[in-house]
């Protein structure tokens, strides 16, 4: 009788650790992974972009830009405390994106400084 008592205590322990072991990776979850999209604007260039952010902050994807009629590749990171900074085209002749995610929105600025033009974006979680 023993033996069984103790082994179903066991059990019984065994499933209470597996339960909160699977509901920490939930919570673990990198609070801004998946797809994202949305526009940036400046008086000198517009467009639509479109991004993934990794399980660990990375982000990558690409930009559209209406005036240039040109797809940019986007590369940066985003922090767990939702700071974004990111990169389209190259370091330097390309744009920098840098803004908060907060949630399922974003939003924040870019700078070109080899070209002059400047503006803000802004995008959701998708």
């Amino acid at each position: 009788m023993r033996k069984l008592i103790f082994t179903t205590l066991t059990i019984i322990f065994s499933l209470i650790m597996l339960s909160c072991s699977n509901n920490d990776d939930e919570n673990n979850t990198f609070p801004f992974q998946g797809h994202w999209s949305g526009t940036y604007s400046g008086q000198q260039d517009h467009g639509t972009f479109s991004i993934n952010v990794s399980s660990t902050g990375i982000v990558t994807g690409t930009t559209m830009s209406v005036v240039f009629q040109e797809n940019f590749d986007i590369n940066g990171n985003v922090s767990q405390s939702g700071q974004f900074s990111a990169i389209a085209g190259n370091a330097t002749s390309g744009a920098t994106f840098t803004g908060q995610m907060s949630g399922n929105s974003a939003n924040g600025t870019w700078i070109n400084n080899s070209a002059g033009m400047n503006g803000t974006w802004s995008g959701n979680k998708n």
